[in-house]
Order: C-alpha cells, then structure tokens, then sequence
C-alpha cells in the first residue's frame, strides 16, 4: 500500500480542523490572506460533520510510466477510517488497522500508529496545521464545479513531498480534488466524485468482521 493512500486521507478528516493555522500563523508574511478566509469557511464546514462517506478516484502519474487509475470509496469517523478498492480494503479503529487483499483472500492485522506528519485519513483536514505555507491561485473546476485552488507547501523541508494542491468547491466548501507532488516525480491525485460529510456511521464499519470475508488467511501481527 503506497504511502501516500494513508497521507491523502487523513487529508479528509483533519484538514480543516479548529487550530488549523496555530503554527501557520507565524509564519504568516508567507501566508496568503485570501486562502485563509477560504480554508476559514472549509473549516466551519467540517466541523459540521458527524461522520463522512466520499467515492473518489485515485490517479498516481509514474515519471516516464503509464498512469495508474482505480475507484475507491472512504469512510471517516473522528479518527477511524475505513478504505476499500476492489481488491484492497483499508481499516482502523484507531487502535489496529487492518489491511486485506482480494486476490490472496488475506488481512494483516497490526497496531496502528498515526505519524503526525503524514498526510491520512484522519489530519486530512489539518495537514497544515502545523508549519504549512498556503497561497490562493486561479480558480479551477473539477468534475463541473468551480474550485478554489490552494496550493500547500512544508516548512519542514525534509518531507518527501514539496507540494499539495486542494481544490475547494466554492459553492459548498467541500473538499473536490487533492493532488500530491512528491520529490522523486510522482504525482498522486485524488477527485472527490461524492460526498456526504453528514453520514450517520456506526463504529461497527471500523473493525473487520472476519464473517463477512469466508475463509479468510488472519496474519496478525500485533505486539
């Protein structure tokens, strides 16, 4: 599982958090004012939710390689997360995490452990949070939408990323596309095709139910 499926999703559930530009602030010469009112009304939005479902598209561009395309559908809660593709699904409730594959009829189980300074499922919306410069550029549409355009850059030079874009739908400030540029060339775009930021989810939907998958290989490895 690349790294960077965990890094865009917790760009859905922490982006736009309350304390979103604490460390940002300071730095705030570097800052656009116009992006901030923006992310300013994203934020309310979020903070609004009681639990989120999204359909998305994942494109990773491979420098000098073919393009990689696959549909996926997310589920967030506080800091719980559920990630399914056809033949992968993703899960955490916060204390483990599950990782099954369709084609070896397989699911690893381990601890899980959040790394504050990735992009996942659950800082989603607060990527920026700390130590992020953020610049407004020309509007864009996604999928039909007028977007804002914040492009996001690291302080902390040393992350294996230089830049995120975001894309805003300025008629319901959800979030409509993010896409990643990383140091060694790849791009990782992810288009938000559906949204419901106000899912009623039971907690049930962040463990995985070994009944649900018959025969299933358990590979644990919790300490």
């Amino acid at each position: 599982m690349s790294k960077y499926l965990l890094v865009i999703f917790y760009l859905a559930m922490g982006f736009f958090a309350p304390n979103l530009f604490a460390k940002a602030e300071q730095n705030s010469t570097m800052n656009d004012p116009k992006a901030k009112i923006v992310l300013d009304k994203a934020a309310k939005v979020y903070n609004q939710n009681t639990g989120i479902y999204s359909k998305f598209t994942q494109i990773i561009e491979v420098p000098g390689g073919k393009a990689n395309t696959k549909k996926g559908e997310v589920y967030l809660k506080g800091n719980k997360f559920k990630i399914k593709f056809t033949d992968q699904e993703i899960i955490t409730n916060e204390k483990y995490i599950w990782t099954y594959l369709k084609s070896a009829n397989e699911v690893q189980v381990n601890d899980y452990e959040s790394d504050p300074s990735d992009i996942t499922p659950s800082n989603m919306f607060k990527i920026y949070q700390k130590d992020f410069y953020y610049l407004q550029k020309e509007d864009e549409h996604v999928l039909g939408k007028s977007c804002f355009v914040i492009d996001l850059a690291p302080v902390d030079k040393s992350r294996s990323y230089f830049k995120v874009r975001v894309w805003i739908d300025k008629l319901t400030y959800n979030l409509a596309k993010i896409r990643i540029f990383d140091k060694n060339g790849y791009r990782y775009n992810y288009t938000i095709n559906y949204i419901n930021n106000k899912a009623n989810l039971s907690d049930s939907i962040f463990n995985f139910n070994k009944s649900a998958y018959p025969g299933v290989k358990v590979e644990d490895l919790r300490f």
